[in-house]
């Protein structure tokens, strides 16, 4: 389970997240639903010639695959610290695993 603690000068969560989430969450960002949609939505915002490649890469089976393997491998490393952010104004972010 993903552990994310955020702290504030006036509140502090703690949001657990299951692996099971992560793994449901990239299994939508990579459907052809979602990119369909995507797709839709960034052309008719703007016409910048990058945007097309990302999209081709998302939509690849092998990063679909590259994403649950990292999911997988993830779930071995407990107790790592992803992300440790302190803000200037005393916001602190922690992402453990």
């Amino acid at each position: 389970m993903m552990i994310v603690k955020v702290k504030s000068k006036e509140h502090a969560f703690t949001i657990p997240v299951p692996y099971v989430v992560l793994s449901m969450g990239s299994g939508i960002l990579t459907s052809n639903l979602v990119h369909r949609q995507l797709r839709h939505w960034l052309f008719k915002q703007s016409e910048k010639p990058g945007i097309e490649m990302v999209l081709s890469i998302l939509d690849q089976h092998r990063t679909k695959q590259a994403i649950r393997l990292i999911i997988r491998e993830l779930r071995r490393c407990k107790g790592t610290v992803l992300v440790d952010v302190q803000a200037q104004d005393g916001t602190e972010v922690l992402i453990r695993l």
